[in-house]
C-alpha cells in the first residue's frame, strides 16, 4: 500500500468517525431538547391544572355560602307575600347566579385536566373526576333543593336524610365535619400528590 493510499484511507476513517461523533452529538442534542420540551410543558400543564383548579375550590365556597343576603334576591320578589313558586323562583335566581362562576372556572379546569390526561395518561383521569363529580353533586343539591321550595317542602318532609344531604351539600357551615367540603378537600389533594411533582421538571 503506497504512502497515498494510506493517506488516503486515513482521510476516509477520520470522515467516518467525524460523521459518527457529528450523528451522536446531534442525536444526544435532540434528546436534550426533547426532555426540555416534555419538561416545560409538564410544567406549563402542571401550572395551568392547579392554578384552574384553586380557582374552581375557591368558587365552589363562594357558592356554598350560608348566608343569604338581601341583593342576591330578584328585585321583584316580596318575601312578606311568598308563595311555594315565588320562593322556588327566587332561589333558582340565586343559585343561577352562584353558580355561574362556578360553571365558568368548571370548563376551565375540565379544559387543563384533558391537558393533564394527554401528557400523563389516563390513569391521571380518575383524580380530576372526583373534583368534578363534587361540583356537580353540588348543582343536583341546588335543583333538589329549588324543587323542594316549589312543592311547599313537601319533598323534605318525605326523605328527611336526602334533605339533610341536600342542605349539607349546598350550606358549608362546618367545614370540618361537612362530607362535600371533606369530599372537595381530598379531591384537591389527590390532584395536588400527582401534580406537584411535575413543576420539578422544567
Amino acid at each position: 500500500m503506497t504512502s497515498i493510499q494510506i493517506i488516503s484511507l486515513t482521510k476516509d476513517i477520520i470522515i467516518i468517525l467525524a460523521a459518527i461523533i457529528t450523528a451522536r452529538i446531534a442525536t444526544q442534542g435532540l434528546q436534550t431538547w426533547s426532555r426540555e420540551l416534555r419538561g416545560k410543558a409538564d410544567f406549563e400543564v402542571a401550572r395551568n391544572l392547579i392554578r384552574s383548579m384553586y380557582k374552581l375550590r375557591d368558587e365552589l365556597k363562594y357558592c356554598r355560602s350560608p348566608w343569604v343576603q338581601l341583593a342576591e334576591f330578584p328585585s321583584d320578589f316580596d318575601s312578606k307575600n311568598k308563595t311555594s313558586d315565588s320562593e322556588a323562583n327566587a332561589y333558582a335566581y340565586i343559585y343561577k347566579k352562584r353558580w355561574k362562576p362556578v360553571s365558568i372556572h368548571l370548563q376551565e379546569f375540565e379544559a387543563q385536566a384533558l391537558e393533564g390526561e394527554a401528557l400523563w395518561g389516563s390513569d391521571f383521569k380518575p383524580k380530576t373526576d372526583e373534583l368534578r363529580q363534587c361540583a356537580r353533586n353540588l348543582q343536583v343539591s341546588f335543583d333538589a333543593m329549588v324543587n323542594n321550595f316549589a312543592n311547599s317542602g313537601e319533598s323534605f318532609k318525605n326523605d328527611l336524610e336526602f334533605a339533610k344531604s341536600v342542605k349539607s351539600d349546598i350550606w358549608a357551615t362546618h367545614d370540618k365535619t361537612n362530607e362535600l367540603t371533606i369530599k372537595i378537600n381530598a379531591a384537591i389533594k389527590s390532584i395536588e400528590s400527582d401534580v406537584r411533582p411535575h413543576f420539578k421538571r422544567s
